[in-house]
C-alpha cells in the first residue's frame, strides 16, 4: 500500500493566488453593490460639565483668553487653567477648538446670543 503523495511547500514559497497580491478585487458581473451612508448619533449635550464649568465655556467659545476669562469670572488664572483641562476631559475634546465646536453643535451656545448678552449686560441703562 501506497500513501498519497501531497505538493509539499517550503515557507518560502508564496501560496498559489487567484489574483496578484494587492490587486483590487473584481465585481462579479451583474452584481450591484449598493453603498449606504450611515447617519451619526447627534452629539451629546454636556450635561455633565459644573456651572462654573459652563460659564468657563460659554466664555471660551466667545474667544475669550484664559487672563480674560479669569478677569471676567474674578478667579485665578491656574482655575481657568483648571477648568479648562476639566472641560477637556469630560467632553472628551483634544482642544479649545473642539470644545468651542462640541459647545457649538449641542446647542449649548447659539451663535450671537452670547456675544449680544454680554454687550448689553457691560452698558449702564439710560
Amino acid at each position: 500500500m501506497t500513501a498519497p503523495v501531497h505538493a509539499r511547500r517550503t515557507r518560502l514559497e508564496p501560496p498559489p493566488a487567484s489574483r496578484p497580491v494587492g490587486a483590487p478585487r473584481t465585481p462579479t458581473p451583474g452584481r450591484r453593490v449598493e453603498l449606504r451612508s450611515v447617519p451619526m448619533p447627534p452629539p451629546e449635550r454636556p450635561t455633565k460639565v459644573s456651572q462654573r464649568e459652563a460659564e468657563v465655556l460659554r466664555l471660551i467659545a466667545r474667544g475669550l483668553s484664559n487672563a480674560e476669562i479669569a478677569g471676567e469670572l474674578f478667579i485665578s488664572l491656574p482655575t481657568v487653567k483648571s477648568h479648562v483641562a476639566s472641560l477637556l476631559a469630560k467632553l472628551g475634546a483634544r482642544d479649545r477648538v473642539q470644545l468651542v465646536v462640541a459647545a457649538y453643535e449641542t446647542g449649548f451656545v447659539v451663535p450671537g446670543h452670547a456675544r449680544g448678552a454680554a454687550r448689553n449686560a457691560a452698558r449702564p441703562v439710560a
